[in-house]
Formats: structure tokens, C-alpha cells, sequence
């Protein structure tokens, strides 16, 4: 029987992934003990499940998760006249223009295609099944990271069976947490340590395919969102003690091209060699309503404290009209937008260090959980924390997240959500931006479409 996902996913192939592929592609046309007959055929496959992480629409431009949510919450502003992303700075998503879930859908049936595939090939190098079977994992809980924090409770699908996949109901947050859960552990007893190239062999100062501590970073994060302190913590404790591997540079050199920052990366997605996030965000002549709209809203201005370096390093200043913009600034572009800009950073570890000092709190290690705080704190010139209890400690954090973790991955959404702040938040954004808030707008309409095929998917309330 001949697939046909591989006509999808390898044309995703040809578009980006040049560092994480650089051998031939199997026909599209191939069947399945084909593509598993050698190793470049099952690389080629996974090459494609990176090339959805990497597309606009998930991870990259103005459908992106940094910048969607960004705007979506109070992080981002957006210039008048701009109708692309004005349904998302609004608050008006409606079951016909809902974001990312076909692409993490689709990105998790792919990777339940290659698990499958890779289960049943008995001629692949050993070291290359282990390898993507981990990755594939790490990815596939990713994904479900995402939707579950966005639509709540979703489908669980880990199987290539269309009728159980397009007849499955809502799984609760609880099960689909402890499915990413298991992926991860699973992904860290099989990634390699170091970081590996495009024949999944190699050894490549590029971190763009998932290692073991990226497996565990992540796995960190999940454990943080579950409250289970204690795992969180160890788990961060061993992505942080990998001295030899990733340390705090300099606030310039943080998103630079080979940071030892970087836990995992994504490689830049278009010809010119442009990253897609640094190319929407950063300005070179000024801010323009339709290619440029947007800037940094002034209560993240606001958030920054007297003296913090991180306002003037990584947030960037233009002057058009006598109007003054701010505009985020960890990506640079060099002058005209043509010469590549570094990856973009989707696991560092700044993060780490966030995530076990919180997890510190709750197992009543305060002066560990401060001495977390203030590696950050001194990187940015503004010394030691001031906050002694566990109140104090956990506002202090939550304050350190937003003005470390801005525009990433949506982190500051997430986090009024996770503190049980975004009631608060968002009311005053709204108010501030002339519309109104309704607390439902928290989980994302599923879109139409999808309701219609599966009578046992129900709607998010609201919608």
C-alpha cells in the first residue's frame, strides 16, 4: 500500500531544514517498507516533521506562537490599519479562524506515522532508530504541550488509525499531561547527548535536533506546569549542572548563532536566511503598518526595573514622525534584512533556571530559589533579589519570567494563566485597548471544520 502523508510531509522537506538534512529524499511515491529500508529514507521522514515545527503558521512569522501570543495578551501593540492580525490583538477568534491546531495535529500524526514506521523497520542502523524514535516523542510532546495549554482538554491521538484518530473525543488535561510525560522520558533514555547533524550521526555545534537534556529540559517545564516540584527541580538541576554544555553568557551574546544558552534551536526558514520572528519584529527604517505593525505594548516598558539591561539590549528604540517605537530586539538583522540571523531559541536555559527556582519555593528552598533568581538578575546589572518569603519569592519569579521570557514561545500567556493572573490581566489590557475581555477567551475556539467531521468533539465553551 502506498502512503500518501509522504507527498505532504516531503514537500515540507524542500522548504527549510538545510542543516537538519543534507542527503537525498525518498520518492514521494514510495511505500512504507521502502521509506524504512534506509536510514536516509527514515531521516527524510523526520527532516519533514521538523519542516512543520519550523513553518509559519506554528513556530515562525505573525501566525506564530511568540508573536500570536504576544499580541493576544499584553506583550505586543499593534499599529492602526493592520487587519492581518487584528482578530488575535482583539480577543475575537471565532471557530473559523482558530490557530495552531491543524499544524500541531498535523505534526503529531506525523510523528505517529514515523514511530510506526520506525517500530516496524528491521533495517535501519540501530543508533539512527533510537535516535528518531526519541525525537519523534520529544517532538510529539511538544505538540501536545501546546494544544492542551491552548484548547484544554483535546484528542489524544498516538496511533495511525484513521477511524479511532477521527472519531476520538476530548481527552482530559490530566491524561493528555501524563501521555507528554511519558513521551518525554521515553525521548530521554533514547536521545544522544550531544548534539547531532543531518545523518543523525555526526556530532554539530548546532543544537537543532533535540538532545537528551533538551528531552529533560522540557520534561522540567511539563513537571512545573503539573506541580510536581520535586521532579522539576532534579530535572533542572541536571540540564544546569551540564557545565561543559550550556552556561549564561552576556546579555549581546544570549541568541547569538552558537549560544551555549540555546537547549534546542530552529533553523532559520527562508531563503534569504532570515529568521521569520526577527524579520517581523525588528525594524530597520521605521515602523510600517503593513509589513512592521508591530511594537512593545508600554506595560511590559513598564516591567522592567531601573537599571535592567535587558530594556536597552533586547529591546529596540525608532524614532519615525517625531513618534518614538519600541520594538523587541533579541534577533538582529544586519542592514537591508538579507544577511542571516541567528536560530531561534525555543529551549534555553535561562528558562531552566526560572523553572527550579519556582520548583525551589514549593520544597521550601528559598535561599536556592534567590540564588536562581540572581543569576539572571546579575546577567541583566541589577543584583540580588529582595524577596525573602514564599510570597514575595513566587511574585518576584513571575516578574523575572516576563522580562527574561519575553515574546518566546508564548511564555507570558501561559503564565497568566498558570499564576491565575490572566482574570486581572487581561481586564486591564482590554480596557486599555477599547475592547472587552470575557474570561472564556482563555482556551481558543476549536475550529469548525473539525467539529463537523467528529460529532464527539464539543466545542470550548464561548465559542
Amino acid at each position: 500500500m502506498r502512503v500518501l502523508f509522504l507527498c505532504c510531509l516531503l514537500s515540507y522537506t524542500c522548504l527549510s531544514c538545510r542543516k537538519i538534512i543534507d542527503i537525498g529524499e525518498p520518492s514521494d511515491k514510495m511505500a512504507p517498507e521502502e521509506v524504512y529500508s534506509s536510514d536516509s529514507g527514515a531521516i527524510a521522514v523526520m527532516a519533514g516533521i521538523y519542516s512543520i515545527i519550523n513553518s509559519s503558521g506554528l513556530s515562525t512569522g505573525g501566525k506564530g506562537i511568540s508573536v500570536f501570543c504576544g499580541l493576544y495578551c499584553d506583550e505586543l501593540g499593534l499599529m492602526e490599519g493592520n487587519s492581518e492580525f487584528q482578530r488575535c490583538y482583539e480577543n475575537t477568534l471565532t471557530a473559523d479562524d482558530s490557530p495552531f491546531w491543524a499544524p500541531l495535529y498535523n505534526c503529531i500524526q506525523q510523528c505517529n506515522m514515523l514511530l510506526k514506521g520506525l517500530e516496524g523497520s528491521k533495517a535501519l542502523t540501530p543508533a539512527v532508530k533510537q535516535q528518531l524514535t526519541g525525537e519523534a516523542k520529544f517532538i510529539r510532546a511538544f505538540c501536545y504541550f501546546y494544544l492542551v495549554n491552548f484548547f484544554g482538554d483535546v484528542p489524544l491521538l498516538t496511533t495511525t488509525d484513521l477511524n479511532t484518530n477521527t472519531t476520538a473525543g476530548r481527552s482530559s488535561v490530566e491524561k493528555v499531561y501524563n501521555q507528554i510525560e511519558d513521551d518525554l522520558k521515553k525521548a530521554v533514555s533514547l536521545l544522544r547527548e550531544e548534539y547531532l547533524g543531518g545523518d543523525v550521526q555526526t556530532i554539530v555545534p548546532e543544537r537543532l535536533r533535540p538532545n537528551k537534556w533538551a528531552a529533560v529540559a522540557l520534561l522540567a517545564r511539563v513537571h512545573l506546569y503539573m506541580k510536581n516540584w520535586v521532579a522539576a527541580e532534579q530535572e533542572a538541576t541536571d540540564v544546569i549542572t551540564r557545565n561543559g554544555l550550556y552556561a549564561i553568557p552576556a546579555l549581546p551574546e544570549a541568541f547569538g548563532q552558537y549560544s551555549r544558552e540555546f537547549i534546542w534551536a530552529l533553523e532559520n526558514t527562508n531563503a534569504t536566511g532570515v529568521n521569520e520572528d526577527a524579520a517581523l519584529l525588528v525594524l530597520q527604517q521605521g515602523p510600517d503598518r503593513e509589513e512592521q505593525p508591530l511594537y512593545v505594548n508600554k506595560r511590559l516598558l513598564k516591567a522592567f526595573e531601573r537599571g535592567d539591561q535587558r530594556l536597552t539590549t533586547w529591546i529596540g528604540e525608532d524614532t519615525t514622525s517625531g513618534n518614538t517605537y519600541y520594538y523587541p530586539h533579541k534577533y538582529r538583522l544586519a542592514e537591508g534584512g538579507k544577511s542571516p540571523t541567528p536560530y531561534l531559541a525555543v529551549l534555553r536555559l535561562a528558562e531552566v533556571f526560572l523553572i527550579r527556582a519556582e520548583a525551589k519555593v514549593y520544597i521550601n528552598d528559598f535561599s536556592g530559589a534567590r540564588s536562581d533568581l540572581d543569576k539572571l538578575r546579575r546577567r541583566a546589572g541589577i543584583g540580588y533579589t529582595v524577596a525573602m518569603n514564599r510570597t514575595a519569592l513566587l511574585k518576584a519569579i513571575e516578574q523575572e519570567r516576563r522580562v527574561e521570557l519575553f515574546t518566546e514561545w508564548g511564555h507570558r500567556w501561559l503564565d497568566l494563566k498558570r499564576y491565575d493572573s490572566a482574570r486581572e490581566v487581561m481586564y486591564a489590557t482590554a480596557t486599555e485597548k477599547g475592547i472587552a475581555w470575557m474570561d472564556y477567551k482563555q482556551l481558543f475556539p476549536i475550529p469548525h471544520g473539525d467539529i463537523m467531521l467528529n460529532p464527539k468533539l464539543k466545542q470550548n465553551e464561548g465559542y
